[in-house]
């Protein structure tokens, strides 16, 4: 099974926790698909990453992949054991990939981090402190309202404390983190989900890469104990895909 993105990726985090989780091998191409070359366009239409390639099957979109993994590798599940608690958690899935992705991924890392790195764009710094002081306290006081003391948000640690927890990196990597004293039950849930095992291993896979620049970042791999494809769609130059929010 091949994995095509970079594990700074929310998205292609989501994947590898999966993945690590239900212990299925797997290498990794890691791209960031701003790099993508021309084949890389014919795999992922949209320049979007992960993709997930299992034979001649080639799956987009990270939702659509973990629903693939749990249906062909039910077990361990990463969905709670009723209808109604199941559709908590994909709820819970689209609202960190649609709305966390939008405020926390493009809006934040997006603006601050990745526009400047690979397009040279000026950080606004006031539009991200007036993102933060609005979208960014909605998003959170949202998630406080319906985050338990305890526990997780559906049952069992499992893809709805995934798909929410892999977001906060992006900011982190803006350099915000949440206010613990403002948002205790968010932050106390993030503590838990991260001290999952396979979160703790993805992170150091989304750091590491995080540091290291993208035509070095296959080499890296082997030292972190990822194992490459054996060709790459890299590309060499930036270019942005027809729904990229960066400017």
């Amino acid at each position: 099974m091949t994995i095509i993105g970079n594990t700074v990726s929310p998205y292609v985090r989501k994947i590898l926790v999966v993945l690590t989780i239900k212990g299925i091998p797997f290498e990794i191409d890691p791209i960031v698909p701003f790099f993508g070359d021309d084949e890389f366009a014919k795999i992922s239409p949209l320049r979007r990453i992960p993709v997930l390639i299992d034979g001649d099957m080639i799956i987009n979109d990270s939702s659509v992949i973990a629903q693939y993994l749990e249906e062909t590798y039910p077990f361990p599940s990463i969905l709670p054991a009723t209808a109604a608690a199941r559709a908590k958690a994909r709820w819970f899935e689209e609202y960190a990939d649609s709305r966390m992705g939008d405020v926390f991924v493009w809006k934040g890392f997006g603006k601050m981090v990745l526009a400047p790195a690979f397009f040279g764009a000026t950080r606004d710094l006031e539009a991200h402190k007036t993102l933060l002081a609005t979208e960014v306290v909605e998003v959170m006081d949202y998630l406080e309202s319906v985050t338990s003391e305890e526990g997780f948000l559906c049952g069992p640690f499992g893809l709805a404390d995934i798909s929410v927890a892999v977001m906060f990196k992006m900011m982190m990597y803006a350099r915000w983190t949440p206010d613990a004293a403002r948002w205790p039950k968010v932050c106390a849930l993030l503590a838990r989900a991260e001290a999952h095992p396979a979160m703790r291993l993805t992170a150091e896979w989304a750091d590491a890469l995080s540091r290291t620049p993208p035509p070095e970042q296959r080499a890296k791999l082997a030292e972190i104990g990822l194992r490459p494809t054996a060709t790459s769609y890299f590309g060499g130059a930036p270019r942005r895909g027809p729904m990229s929010q960066i400017g």
